[in-house]
């Protein structure tokens, strides 16, 4: 026991000497080895407990290096749901700035829209506001109507002439209707400049009736230029004949002077007595336009539906409908229309025609004036007069034609407006009328 002891107390002072001063036993090698084999064991020893609580500390240390390994996971995790909720909220933000552009960009595409409509409207504001004018009376089209220019004509801003003249339109050209300023009046149509308007006496649903047009017009200048050439030979016997001998000329000195020296008054024309109107056949009732409207304050019997201004529209829509209340057996309807719409010559005889054989199966007959003539006016020209009164009875059936044109050009006429005649003439119109029926 007692050296049990002695050999610890060695070991402990050897490893005190060796701590402390560095000294090394110079004993017996097996007594060094057996001390240093037990301060190795007890180094060991010492040193396996120390490992254990170095264990426990690593163990210790791994669990707050994972705890905080832990807090900075969720702190990174955090961070990241941080950042991706920011990036989330960064690209919300980028799709509400998307978006925002997107809708200002639609705005502003909507606004330039708006603004080109816009500029539309008032473009077209600028043709339709037209003084005077009540544009709520142009008649649109569901589809704009390709017409033909019978013969060269002006292009106005207004549907009368004394609007401004915005162009002009050839024989022959096509012309884009869209509307009609009334039921018949001027056309509403478009052209290189904005919409305006152009007299609807100068427009043709078919080219073929403007050619047609054209070569009647040819024929009318022909035989004009062929009459006024045949007059010229008479002219020049008249006036020879008209101009006396010397000698009857020396002989009529005498009587000039005497008739100087005490002159004459000038013989005045004896006035020329009005006609008086003839007796029309019972039942007789005029259909017509202005000129009807002058005839029946002058002749004073007959029946009368007529109207100022009114052409077949008119007809179609209102006078016919009067007309059917009295119509029976033994009248003798007498139409006299077409001086405000010669264009409507194709439409008045297919209205016409129909309305003829429903009057015949009545016992009544129906006549159909013609357009009489014109001269300078601003609404009607002599040309158009002549085609109207040269197509028409060619599509006439069932409908007696009364050419009073031809008559009042060989007999004379007088007008007091260039589309109106005097009283005289009138009633002459009237009795020539009345000395066709049957």
């Amino acid at each position: 026991m007692k050296r049990v002891i002695s050999i610890v107390l060695t070991v402990a002072m050897t490893a005190f000497a060796v701590t402390c001063g560095g000294v090394t036993s110079t004993g017996g090698a097996s007594d060094t080895n057996a001390e240093a084999g037990v301060a190795a064991s007890a180094d060991t020893s010492y040193g396996s407990e120390d490992g254990a609580q170095s264990k426990e500390l690593e163990a210790a240390g791994t669990e707050t290096d994972a705890a905080s390994a832990d807090s900075v996971s969720d702190k990174s995790t955090a961070a990241a749901s941080t950042d991706s909720a920011s990036e989330k909220s960064t690209a919300a933000t980028s799709e509400d700035s998307a978006g925002s552009e997107k809708n200002a960009g639609a705005d502003a595409t909507g606004k330039d829209a708006a603004a080109a409509d816009s500029g539309s409207s008032d473009n077209k504001d600028a043709y339709d506001e037209i003084p005077g004018i009540d544009m709520a009376d142009i008649n649109m089209f569901d589809e704009p109507q390709i017409m033909y220019v019978k013969s060269d004509v002006n292009i106005r801003k207004g549907p009368t002439t004394k609007y401004e003249i915005v162009g002009s339109a050839d024989t022959g050209d096509e012309i884009k209707v869209i509307g009609q300023y009334g039921k018949a009046g001027w056309y509403y149509i478009e052209h290189k400049k904005g919409k305006a308007f152009v007299s609807n006496n100068y427009l043709l649903k078919d080219k073929e009736a403007v050619e047609e047009y054209q070569a009647q017009l040819a024929a009318l200048a022909q035989q004009k230029a062929q009459e006024a050439a045949a007059a010229q030979p008479a002219t020049g016997q008249q006036a020879a004949a008209a101009q006396p001998a010397p000698a009857q000329q020396a002989a009529a000195q005498p009587a000039q002077g005497q008739q100087a020296a005490a002159p004459q008054p000038t013989p005045q024309p004896a006035p020329v007595p009005q006609p008086a109107p003839a007796p029309a056949p019972a039942g007789t009732l005029f259909i017509g336009d202005s000129r009807c409207v002058q005839m029946r304050a002058l002749v004073g019997q007959s029946s009368w539906i007529c109207e100022n201004s009114k052409g077949y529209e008119w007809l179609e829509s209102k006078a016919l409908g009067q007309a059917d209340r009295i119509i029976g057996k033994g009248t003798r309807v007498v139409i006299c229309l077409g001086v405000n719409d010669t264009e409507n010559c194709d439409k008045y005889a297919a209205l016409i025609n129909t309305k003829a054989a429903e009057w015949a199966q009545r016992g009544a007959r129906t006549y159909f004036v013609s357009v009489n003539p014109v001269s300078e006016n601003p609404y009607r020209t002599e040309e158009e007069v002549v085609y109207f009164n040269s197509r028409l009875p060619g599509l006439l059936s069932g409908v007696t034609w009364i050419d009073t044109h031809s008559t009042l050009v060989q007999n004379g006429y007088n007008l007091v407006d260039g589309l109106h005649y005097n009283d005289s003439t009138n009633i002459n119109i009237y009795n020539l009328i009345i000395s066709q029926l049957k």
